[in-house]
C-alpha cells in the first residue's frame, strides 16, 4: 500500500488489495534481509518492505469491521489516498476504531521501534543519509509481531475469504521472524 495509491471504497476489495500488498512487501523484506550480513545497507529495503507490509496490514484491520468506513483508512487531506502510517497506527490503537483483542495495545518501546523503522524507511526512500541503527533486527521483529497480530492472530475480517493470501503471509512472517531471531541478542521469541 502506498499513500499515493488510490484505494477501493469497498471493504472486501480493500482488504484483498491490502493482503496482496502485504504479501509482496514481506517478500521484499525477506529477500533483502538475506543479504544484510554482507551488505548492511540493505536494511533500508528491509525497512521499506516491512513498513509497506505494516501499512497494508493496518488498512486490512481498519477495514474489517462491519462498521468500518472509508474514512477509517483515508488520508484526511486527500480522501482518495491511504492515510500515512502514523495515523493508521493511532487509529488501530484507538478504541474508537478497534476493540480488544483486535486493537493494538503497544508498549512505548514497541511504538518507538515502529517509529524508528518508519524513519529508516523514510531515509531510504527520500535519500536522507541512511544509517543502519544499532539493532535493526529488533525493530523489524516488532513490525513482524504487529503484522502477525493484525492479520493472523486477531484479524478484524473474516479469514475464510482470504485463506491463500493469509497462509502465504504466515509463511513469510514465520521465515522472516526466524531469520531475525538469530540477529536479536538476548531476545528469544515467545
Amino acid at each position: 500500500m502506498d499513500t499515493d495509491r488510490q484505494f477501493s471504497s469497498d471493504p472486501e476489495t480493500r482488504i484483498a488489495d491490502a493482503l496482496e500488498a502485504a504479501l509482496e512487501a514481506l517478500r521484499l523484506a525477506s529477500r533483502e534481509h538475506a543479504g544484510t550480513e554482507l551488505q548492511p545497507e540493505r536494511w533500508r529495503w528491509v525497512a521499506l518492505g516491512l513498513v509497506s507490509a505494516l501499512q497494508a496490514a493496518l488498512v486490512a484491520a481498519l477495514s474489517g469491521y462491519a462498521s468500518a468506513r472509508h474514512e477509517d483508512v483515508a488520508n484526511p487531506s486527500q480522501s482518495d489516498r491511504v492515510a500515512p502510517i502514523a495515523l493508521l497506527l493511532r487509529r488501530a490503537r484507538s478504541s474508537e476504531h478497534l476493540n480488544p483483542p483486535e486493537r493494538l495495545d503497544l508498549t512505548g518501546a514497541q511504538v518507538r521501534g515502529l517509529e524508528a523503522l518508519v524513519a529508516m524507511r523514510n531515509a531510504a526512500v527520500h535519500g536522507l543519509g541512511f544509517q543502519v541503527p544499532e539493532n535493526p533486527a529488533a525493530l523489524a521483529r516488532t513490525a513482524v509481531d504487529v503484522i502477525r497480530h493484525l492479520l493472523l492472530t486477531h484479524p478484524t475480517f473474516d479469514m475464510s475469504g482470504f485463506v491463500l493470501f493469509l497462509s502465504l503471509i504466515d509463511r513469510e512472517l514465520t521465515a522472516l521472524d526466524a531469520a531475525l531471531a538469530v540477529k536479536v541478542p538476548g531476545k528469544p521469541h515467545d
